[in-house]
């Protein structure tokens, strides 16, 4: 009598195809409360605790982007004053920034996001001469009056832009106690600007909007423009100074704008711990739907020098300052990180600690220095860079690129003693898990996926896990040597990683 044996991987695939119809063959419904995660193939970093149900051991650790190449320097005859980058960006060949002197736009240019050359534009003329990078209008002029603002640069996205179009701009025009009027134009290079339209192109109605460090950009996950924005939120009562604080707008055609809605500070409401003096909210080239900020917290009246030791240091400013050098060391400031997700107008403010840090030497801790540059850009297959202005006001100002791994500014992390997270009940669409993780040479990492009430699921268990070792941007998670999850999209699962010595950056269900 022969005996007929069932494969163990048949075994545990009846296993979870019986799992799989007894908590239906529907998606689940979506927006009610208690409701499973609906990721899709969403990649999702651990910038919030979005996914999180359970941490035990572990915790969600910054990591601060390291100093590399200073990419700009202050070198042209035209560059004088307040010497600032504004935004970076790269359109998959070209990266490209713009950046203030002496209150006019310039223009930068890089291959490689390192090595930037300042092209002759031949369309402004300054000092009897066309010969420089000053961004203007077809006609030879400055977008706008030196004295205002200087307009913010964006490449519009949206799918079907007009190609005439396909760079913005956009600057205060108008301003008094009851809001700000902003005025725009369009390029299809990049520097030759001309207005959209007769028009204004938005008000906000808000004290101390748009003057400057605003961003705007095509969002494809709300389908329509966003921009955030610089305003001074006053208390109900006792207020006459204010904070400064951020708003955002939204527009489906760039002319027509919604009003003014305060972003939210984790639970403090509109008003921000610091003040927030540029926001540079933008979404994150791989995970869309989360928008990443690297803003300037400046720690207003704070000194971190006294005024014998900016002597003693012998600055090299710039240009003197008409209320007296005590206004270059009268503040302080630094970068730090915010995340939003479309749609929504609260600020995660999980981490309170520095991004960026003055670091050493005196150059570094004067007034407005230490300000990011609007723009998280790749650099390389496994790197991103953002960039960072420095020696704020000083004949030696310039902007340095920092860099760090791909979805890198945060990760669950787990110390050598180990620990566990457990993500909340979610539904994806995809064939397999895709992580970005690292480990020590003793450490590991684990995955296990559960059905919606924590237990292990047939064939995915901790025992049968893949055992991690190593540091990897996209690598997909094996169970008994095999990663297809099919079966499991649509239904309600949870996720739970067992971690030492390790991080884990991002995760997503592959297409």
């Amino acid at each position: 009598m022969h005996r007929f044996i069932i494969p163990k991987v048949f075994t545990v695939c009846w296993c979870v195809f019986f799992w799989a119809l007894s908590v239906g063959i529907g998606a689940p419904r979506a927006g009610e409360p208690g409701d499973p995660l609906e990721i899709g193939s969403r990649r999702e970093i651990f910038v919030d605790e979005y996914l999180i149900d359970q941490l035990d051991g572990c915790h969600l650790q910054l990591h601060r982007p390291q100093p590399a190449e200073i990419v700009l320097r202050h070198d042209r005859p035209w560059e004088k004053r307040l010497h600032y980058a504004l935004n970076v960006h790269y359109d998959g060949q070209r990266y490209r920034m713009y950046y203030s002197a002496n209150n006019l736009l310039c223009y930068a240019e890089s291959w490689d996001g390192i090595h930037f050359i300042k092209p002759r534009l031949g369309l402004v003329e300054l000092d009897g001469s066309r010969e420089n990078n000053l961004v203007g209008t077809a006609e030879g002029q400055p977008i706008i009056d030196q004295t205002k603002p200087l307009p913010e640069v964006f490449l519009d996205r949206r799918p079907g832009v007009s190609a005439e179009e396909r760079f913005k701009a956009y600057s205060l025009i108008y301003e008094d106690r009851s809001g700000a009027t902003m005025g725009g134009w369009v390029s299809k290079n990049g520097w030759s600007y001309r207005a959209v339209q007769k028009q204004p192109l938005l008000q906000a109605d808000v004290r101390g909007a748009y003057d400057g460090w605003d961003t705007m950009f095509w969002s494809e996950v709300e389908n329509c423009y966003v921009t955030y924005f610089r305003y001074r939120y006053f208390k109900p009562v006792d207020d006459d100074v204010g904070i400064r604080a951020v708003a955002r707008m939204t527009s489906k055609d760039f002319f027509h704008w919604s009003g003014v809605t305060p972003m939210h500070f984790d639970d403090r409401g509109p008003e921000p711990p610091h003040h927030i003096y540029n926001n540079q909210t933008e979404p994150y080239f791989r995970a869309p739907h989360i928008y990443l900020a690297t803003p300037a917290r400046l720690m207003e009246g704070r000194r971190a020098l006294t005024g014998k030791q900016v002597e003693a240091a012998n600055l090299d400013l710039a240009h003197e300052f008409p209320d007296g050098r005590d206004d270059l060391y009268r503040d302080i400031a630094d970068t730090v990180l915010f995340s939003t997700r479309a749609a929504t107008t609260r600020y995660d403010l999980t981490f309170k600690e520095a991004l960026v840090r003055p670091g050493l030497g005196s150059q570094n801790w004067v007034n407005r220095s230490n300000f990011s540059v609007r723009g998280i850009v790749p650099t390389g297959d496994r790197e991103m860079s953002i960039y960072v202005n420095r020696h704020a006001q000083q004949k030696s100002c310039h902007v340095q690129r920092y860099r760090i791994r791909l979805d890198g500014f945060a990760s669950v992390h787990a110390p050598f003693a180990g620990g566990e997270m457990i993500t909340k009940p979610l539904t994806f669409a995809g064939k397999a898990l895709e992580l970005n993780y690292a480990t020590s040479a003793a450490g590991s990492l684990r995955v296990e996926i559960q059905d919606a009430a924590g237990n292990p699921l047939p064939g995915y268990g901790l025992g049968v896990s893949e055992n991690f070792v190593g540091d990897n941007v996209e690598r997909v998670v094996h169970w008994n040597n095999k990663s297809d999850l099919q079966m499991l999209a649509d239904h309600p699962i949870r996720l739970r990683f067992v971690l030492q010595d390790a991080d884990l950056y991002a995760l997503r269900f592959r297409p």
